[in-house]
């Protein structure tokens, strides 16, 4: 067996997940998770959400954002310390940990404007956008010297270098840990919504984000109703759904874009989210609310219509906060077809907030291990890829 850390920090930047994981290669040469040996959840450090905030919003010189990356590293270091901790494992005993960093900016490929010669002149498709590009920050090389532990950081380039979307990427983990299991979905709900199709034949696997998760949701709970978020739909359940609003969210250009696809804050900003309160200023914040819940889960079901063998899979794996919010829940359940169940990925071994933690520690692990970490077919990579960027600790420790 192995000891894995990950660490996740998503676009809501609610929190830093940190997972502790048991792995080891199965008899294929895959990963496999054995259990989560501990979960904690960690707020960022007071001033420094701030910051990463100024930062996603573009709003940050570049000689404060060069020392943001290592202040988020040291954050990172911080809490793989404390998970250790109380884990009562030594870092001596850990053989990686997998963190892709807190995402700053994200431009998926414009594949639909491809010609064909973006590999014979990949300068130009890099230029004009055909190519996408990603950046995250968490420096893998603090993190490392900070715990002694060597440490796999960035995931997705290697993926969008190739083509990919490189998000969501949390495919991989899903078909190491379900293929056996599958054909089935897995559904992220982050400030992002994703699904993952996983079959038994990786080159069937799919994966492309749906949506808003709770990202619109957390806004308008914020701005307007001063809490962090809607606890279990609280406040979407004592509004109601308004079919002119929802008519409008639906015509939103994302939900036009064939898979595999990828979004990120711009899609679903704060300017969009002023735009649709300023469309419909007659609306109450309560039935704004209700119809952006019912936004994520119509954006998810149409999604699932675009998975070719909906018709075998038997169930609909949840994870990710979202899946927590009761009101959203009851909403998705009510509409899924009926031969598909929902649970959440705790029913296989993974509680569902640490999902998005595990994916980096496995993804850390199949580095380590020589195994590739992406599903050209999920992703429009045009090969397999070893993902991430390798930071080994001080040949010396104190």
């Amino acid at each position: 067996m192995a000891y894995v850390v990950g660490l996740n920090s998503g676009s809501s930047l609610d929190s830093v997940d940190a997972v502790l994981l048991d792995m080891e290669m199965d008899p294929e040469g895959l990963p496999r998770l054995n259990r989560v040996v501990s979960y904690q959840e960690f707020p960022w450090p007071e001033g420094v959400h701030e910051q990463v905030l100024r930062a996603i919003n573009l709003e940050m010189g570049i000689d404060e954002f060069c020392r943001l990356n290592f202040v988020v590293g040291a954050t990172f270091a911080r809490y793989v310390k404390t998970l250790l901790g109380d884990s009562n494992v030594k870092p001596s005993e850990v053989t990686v940990i997998g963190v892709d960093g807190q995402t700053i900016y994200q431009e998926p490929p414009e594949s639909e404007k491809w010609r064909g010669d973006e590999w014979a002149d990949p300068l130009s498709a890099l230029l004009d956008k055909r190519l996408g590009a990603t950046l995250q920050i968490g420096e893998g090389a603090v993190i490392a010297a900070l715990t002694g532990i060597r440490t796999v950081t960035h995931f997705r380039p290697a993926d969008m270098a190739l083509g990919g979307t490189g998000a969501p990427i949390e495919q991989f983990l899903d078909y190491v840990h379900y293929r056996h299991q599958a054909p089935l979905v897995t559904l992220n709900i982050g400030g992002i919504a994703n699904i993952h199709a996983i079959h038994p034949d990786r080159e069937k696997t799919m994966a492309f984000d749906t949506g808003p998760g709770n990202i619109l949701m957390d806004r308008l709970a914020q701005e307007y109703f001063g809490v962090p978020y809607d606890r279990d739909g609280a406040i979407a359940r004592s509004g109601r759904v308004r079919s002119d609003v929802l008519d409008v969210l639906l015509d939103h250009p994302f939900l036009k874009r064939k898979p595999p696809r990828s979004a990120w804050r711009e899609d679903f900003s704060e300017a969009y989210l002023r735009e649709m309160l300023s469309r419909f200023d007659s609306v109450s914040k309560e039935d704004m609310m209700a119809t952006f819940a019912e936004f994520t889960v119509r954006a998810i079901l149409l999604a699932l219509e675009q998975v070719p063998f909906l018709g075998e899979v038997r169930y609909l794996v949840g994870n990710g906060g979202g899946v927590l919010n009761a009101y959203l829940r009851e909403r998705l359940e009510s509409l899924l077809p009926s031969s598909i169940t929902f649970t959440l990925s705790d029913t296989f071994g993974i509680p569902a907030k640490a999902n998005e933690a595990a994916k980096f520690g496995t993804l850390g692990y199949a580095h380590v291990m020589g195994v590739p970490g992406n599903i050209p077919h999920a992703s429009g990579a045009k090969a397999l890829a070893i993902l991430g960027k390798d930071h080994h600790p001080p040949l010396i420790q104190e």
